[in-house]
Formats: structure tokens, sequence, C-alpha cells
């Protein structure tokens, strides 16, 4: 396995969502995966000091690794994500190409346990605070953060007021969504 060949795919893959919205200079899935290996940090550190059982360090790997098998598999739109088993696509190319990281990444894609729970929550807020950056330089991304938001919203106590808290940090403008998203 060519690492640098991998990191230079990654780099270089623009998410394809920004794309079809037009947004130009796009985000690769290089800038998304940092962004949220380093959120994943600061609310493991969060979740941490109230307490729970996280590590940091694990969190941050995780998230670092969790789009690893778009190096092989390419980002996709949404459409060709719902008509395949995208899920298992990218658990058998992590299971194939990464073994000794594959309990990771499967904690992540099921979302299960404490980190798997922390790192999809970081996942999904990397794109909020992104969608709210392309806002703020005028593209077309409300309904975007709306339904993130919904989605964020929906993971269990104390995800809802860390959102909060990074919403008035990164996101200013879609604190009024808020109230609109968790009532809809």
């Amino acid at each position: 396995m060519d690492l640098v060949a991998v990191v230079d795919t990654l780099c270089n893959i623009k998410r394809i969502g920004w794309l079809q919205r037009g947004i130009e200079n796009a985000e690769t899935v290089c800038q998304h995966s940092l962004l949220a290996a380093l959120l994943a940090g600061e609310i493991a550190a969060e979740l941490k000091a109230r307490g729970y059982g996280v590590d940091p360090a694990q969190a941050i790997a995780v998230a670092a690794i969790h789009d690893l098998a778009e190096a092989e598999l390419g980002h996709p739109g949404n459409g060709v994500r719902s008509s395949v088993d995208w899920g298992s696509l990218e658990l058998d190319a992590m299971r194939r190409l990464y073994p000794h990281l594959y309990g990771l990444f499967e904690q992540y894609r099921r979302a299960e346990g404490d980190l798997g729970v922390l790192v999809s929550f970081a996942d999904k807020l990397a794109t909020l605070i992104r969608a709210c950056k392309y806002a703020e330089l005028g593209y077309k991304t409300e309904d975007l953060i709306e339904a993130f938001l919904r989605r964020l919203s929906g993971f269990p106590p104390p995800y809802p007021e860390i959102l909060g808290e990074f919403l008035s940090r990164y996101c200013p403008a879609a604190r009024s969504l808020r109230t609109r998203a968790s009532s809809g």
C-alpha cells in the first residue's frame, strides 16, 4: 500500500455534494477528514472533562481514517450511495486494505459504542460547519444546514448541548435554524 498515493488521492477528491451545488474550490475528502478529526478530538476532550470514558487520541485516529476507503471507492453522491449498499462497500474495502484498522472503522461506520457515536457526530458536524462556511460565502446551503441540524439534534445527550457550543463558535447563523430543525 502506497500511503503517499492514498493521501494524495484523498487530498485531490472533491466532495461531490459541494460540486453539485456549484461551489467553486470545493472541500476535498482530505480537508473534511482533518476537520472531522480535529472536531472529534475537541468533543472527546469535552466529554472526558464531563466524566465520559473516551480517549481524545483514539477519537482523532478514528475520525482521521473514517473516509480512507474513498481512496479506492471514490466519493460518490447521495444518489449512488443510496442505490448500493455503500456501508458494506466501505467495510469490505477497509477489511481488505487496512485489516489492522478495520475494528476502529467498523465502530464509526455502525456508530457503535461511545467512540463510534462520537466520530459519527463529528463527521456530520464537520459537514454542517462547512455548509455554514459556504453559506457565508453566498452559496445556497440552507437546506443542508437544516437537514444536518435535524440529524445532529437527534443524537443522545450531551451531544445536543455540545452542538450548541459548536454552532456558537462556527455557525452562529444556524442557531436560528436550529429551533425550526428541532421542531420539524
